[in-house]
């Protein structure tokens, strides 16, 4: 089993959720950080779900992108 903390905004929080759902992965809340983002640890089987953990980073990465985007206009 590993752990994989995400650091999510509250922004994102909702699609987050949707991504642990769609990977059928569980996720609890065990903080904030320093930036007011919430703490979420993922436990994971590495040979069922790594592939599914390196793309939640990558969409968790391209929806925090277009966030800063929205509020740079």
């Amino acid at each position: 089993m590993k752990i994989r903390t995400f650091n999510v905004s509250a922004d994102l929080m909702v699609e987050f959720a949707g991504l642990l759902g769609e990977y059928e992965l569980e996720g609890a809340i065990i903080g904030t950080n320093e930036d007011d983002e919430i703490l979420v640890k993922v436990e994971y089987e590495p040979e069922e779900h790594s592939q599914a953990i390196l793309e939640m980073i990558d969409h968790l990465e391209d929806l925090d992108e277009d966030y800063s985007q929205e509020d740079d206009e």
